[in-house]
């Protein structure tokens, strides 16, 4: 795997390792960081598999770009998005990787909205969270150390 990639992976599980990825099948990595999970995917469904890599910082889509051409996969779109608006058709998703981004996006509601659909019916989405099973308090939730601030 490209260290590009690796370096600034954030997410919170081996979704691309663990989900079901037929070959042939199209995939969304939503939220894809420096694209590991998207160049997983890729060889997992293989050259005739389609892989839509989305992200909404340009400092990731930089990295996930510099990954999949240092790893050699050719069936990966890279695509500036944000998640509650996917520049995707309808039906168009056989599975969605989602890793992470929840707690990192509060219109949680509209994400859900958008995986419903472009995700064709029958298909699957794979989702990995962190879950806070409290409240940190004002003041701790209000540091710029903190993710879910």
């Amino acid at each position: 795997m490209p260290a590009v990639s690796v370096d600034v992976f954030a997410g919170v599980s081996n979704l691309s390792v663990l989900a079901e990825l037929p070959l042939e099948a199209t995939v969304l990595d939503m939220g894809c960081g420096g694209g590991l999970d998207s160049i997983i995917a890729a060889r997992r469904t293989g050259p005739q598999g389609h892989v839509f890599a989305v992200d909404f910082s340009p400092a990731m889509l930089a990295c996930a770009k510099q990954g999949i051409l240092e790893a050699g996969v050719n069936n990966v779109r890279v695509l500036s998005a944000d998640a509650e608006k996917l520049p995707l058709e309808d039906n168009s998703v056989d599975v969605a990787l989602v890793n992470g981004i929840f707690n990192l996006n509060p219109q949680r509601d509209r994400i859900f909205s958008e995986l419903a659909r472009v995700v064709k019916p029958g298909g699957c989405v794979y989702a990995a969270e962190l879950i806070l099973p409290e409240s940190f308090g004002e003041e701790l939730a209000a540091t710029a150390e903190n993710w879910f601030a």
